[in-house]
């Protein structure tokens, strides 16, 4: 079986038969469907295999787009109605390395881990700092 033909051989006015498209295709179980030997069970096996698995992808296919345009949704509301509304309070800081000298020891305590502010040169700096400061 071989699928190679020389360009000699080859007739540009006919379309190239569907075996060759079909060990040529990424399509699973189309070669085993249009071989070159002759019809046997299990070209048939094939066949019955590959349309049921077509058959069922269309199946879920035309579910799942029939689902899409029923355009289910759940919506559940609350309403509380409240004469004052609190809001929380908003805080933004700046964390500016160069200017190391405003960080507050509240601001070390609490975003100095994550931001590797807590290493142990920018403390003792931060000590003198704050020694001399107060």
């Amino acid at each position: 079986m071989d699928l190679k033909v020389e360009p000699m051989d080859i007739d540009y006015d006919q379309p190239p038969p569907l075996q060759v498209f079909a060990h040529t295709s990424t399509l699973h179980g189309i070669s085993h469907i249009f071989s070159y030997e002759k019809i046997t069970a299990k070209c048939c096996l094939w066949v019955v295999f590959f349309l049921s698995s077509l058959t069922f992808l269309m199946y879920v296919c035309v579910d799942r787009i029939q689902f899409y345009l029923e355009y289910p949704h759940v919506t559940k509301l609350d309403e509380i109605t409240t004469p004052v509304m609190v809001f929380p309070a908003v805080t933004i800081c700046n964390l500016n390395s160069i200017r190391f000298s405003k960080i507050t020891r509240n601001d070390l305590y609490h975003a100095g881990e994550l931001l590797a502010l807590l290493n142990s040169r920018l403390v003792n700096v931060y000590q003198s700092r704050a020694v001399v400061k107060f």
